[in-house]
């Protein structure tokens, strides 16, 4: 759809326009008002939903499922990990009235996949390389028990924003942490990445003050040590994606490039920020989410036996 062609859709996107590339709590704060209206227009009937399932002993790993209501089994599954830097951050936005990011489980529920949206250890409780472990906490525990909501423990894709892009980066990027030597995904969509440290509070808190192993450290470090096979991605920023973001993720892409012979799709969608094109998802302004389900198919279309 043309987002210029609804008008709630238009009016968000000009709204995020006028935000701007500036990042803080207050346009976080705007950008979820903005998409929470669009996501109240949203349909979610039909959709089966558990909340707060626990994936490990920590009170922060828990996660939740929105399955279609007549699926017939055997479903894709998609692990969606919020962002907030490392620090903060929640599976549910309760300013949005929990709308988002429920919202992205329940965009892949209505498109015949299981949803998932995930907590994580947030630092400095929990630090490097705390998150790249739930991920693989997350993966065993859909290894084992998706099946019982219908889904396919073989199609697994991994989704994550900003600090859960790098999460989940981090993961498929340390071999150790895989089981049996394999990511045990079909695909990644890695969207508007922290992948390079800065020193910011949330790397300070997450990688460490010891600020000279922050290189090694973030996914692009661990990228560069990285011997395992290539695994089908998707990943993307956003036009107004503050600055070191966007150069991130063109230099994960580039490594990649560099790296691997089959080039990643990468975009960068305009009209949006920071975290306003994971909040479009399942609301009328559908331009990334068709982007995802046409990456997902072309996954799935591949000849071959799935990673697992």
């Amino acid at each position: 759809m043309n987002p210029n062609s609804n008008p709630a859709v238009a009016c968000a996107r000009a709204a995020v326009a006028a935000l701007g590339q500036a990042w803080n709590g207050k346009v976080n704060a705007t950008t979820t008002a903005l998409y929470t209206e669009l996501q109240r227009l949203a349909d979610r009937a039909g959709l089966s939903q558990y909340r707060d399932l626990s994936y490990g002993r920590h009170e922060q790993q828990v996660l939740d499922l929105v399955v279609p209501g007549d699926g017939p089994g055997n479903l894709p599954v998609v692990v969606y990990l919020h962002g907030g830097g490392f620090i903060r951050g929640d599976k549910l936005s309760p300013e949005s009235d929990d709308l988002i990011y429920a919202n992205v489980a329940a965009f892949f529920a209505r498109n015949a996949m299981i949803g998932v949206n995930a907590n994580y250890r947030l630092a400095p409780a929990a630090a490097w390389p705390a998150g790249a472990e739930d991920v693989a906490l997350i993966l065993k525990w859909l290894r084992a028990h998706i099946a019982h909501y219908g889904g396919d423990p073989s199609q697994v894709f991994l989704f994550g924003n900003s600090a859960g892009a790098a999460h989940a980066a981090s993961y498929l990027f340390t071999e150790a942490l895989h089981d049996s030597g394999a990511a045990g995904v079909r695909g990644a969509l890695l969207s508007s990445g922290t992948f390079a440290a800065t020193g910011e509070e949330g790397d300070i808190a997450y990688y460490g003050a010891d600020l000279a192993k922050h290189a090694e450290r973030s996914p692009l470090g661990l990228l560069e040590r990285y011997e395992g096979e290539q695994l089908p991605m998707y990943m993307w920023s956003a036009q107004f994606d503050p600055p070191f973001i966007a150069a991130a993720v063109s230099r994960m892409h580039a490594q990649l490039c560099e790296k691997f012979s089959e080039r990643p799709r990468f975009e960068q969608f305009q009209g949006h920020n920071h975290v306003s094109h994971v909040m479009s998802l399942d609301s009328a302004d559908d331009e990334v989410g068709n982007a995802i389900l046409a990456f997902i198919a072309e996954v799935q279309s591949r000849a071959g036996t799935p990673d697992s």
